[in-house]
């Protein structure tokens, strides 16, 4: 008798140990895949909702100057004077970038993207 109820305690414990084990698999596995799915959205949705460089400019800096006036400078300027430049556009002018899209700019204009080297005849 007494071997019989250490048996069926040995089996419960066997038991609990390898629902908990499963369910300890299972939640790893879930925070993995939320924590990848949460990563390639908001990568997804930084590739979807910047434009393109050249649009950037012709939306927002050409509401005051023309393009002419970036394409003079664009080989002239180091990242350090254009990032002084579009700040002082920001503050002073009150160009309407965000942060994201400031950098973004920054980005394009200190290594010219295709498309505005393009359009400025580089």
């Amino acid at each position: 008798m007494e071997r019989a109820l250490r048996k069926r305690d040995e089996m419960k414990y066997k038991r609990a140990t390898s629902n908990f084990l499963i369910r300890k698999k299972v939640l790893r596995l879930s925070v993995f895949l939320v924590g990848l799915l949460f990563l390639t959205e908001s990568a997804f949705a930084e590739t979807q909702s910047m434009p393109a460089c050249l649009e950037l400019l012709q939306n927002r800096c050409q509401s005051c100057h023309y393009l002419n006036r970036v394409c003079q400078k664009l080989e002239e300027k180091s990242k350090r004077r254009w990032a002084a430049t579009l700040k002082r556009m920001v503050k002073r002018r009150g160009a309407n970038l965000s942060g994201e899209e400031q950098d973004f700019l920054l980005d394009c204009l200190a290594t010219p993207a295709p498309d505005i080297k393009q359009e400025c005849g580089k």
